[in-house]
């Protein structure tokens, strides 16, 4: 048997802010430098993404990525250096507190 543990933040309201589904957002609009293709790797809509960033950026207060409008040399995504330290602290996180709950979980099981 094994357990499994999602970690989100929710608002006051209990209302999901961010968790797995943002941070895959994010961990792809970092490789593939764009949030549409990032959709398409998610096979969801950009709408759909863009209403799931935009709402993470509103309920924390702060910019997770910085938009590039297209042109001449196209548009693109990339994380705003506050965007990736909240990445990266929220998925230490989450490794660690994993790691806390296996070891409880077979402590009592």
């Amino acid at each position: 048997m094994k357990i499994s543990m999602s970690l989100r933040l929710c608002n006051e309201e209990g209302e999901k802010i961010f968790g797995k589904g943002i941070t895959q957002l994010l961990r792809l609009i970092d490789r593939e430098g764009s949030l549409n293709a990032a959709a398409k790797k998610m096979g969801i809509a950009y709408s759909k993404a863009w209403k799931i960033l935009h709402n993470a950026e509103e309920q924390l207060g702060f910019e997770l990525v910085e938009k590039q409008s297209g042109g001449k040399n196209g548009g693109g995504s990339v994380l705003t250096p506050r965007g990736r330290s909240f990445l990266e602290k929220y998925e230490a996180f989450d490794r660690e507190s994993s790691l806390i709950v296996e070891e409880l979980f077979k402590k009592y099981w």
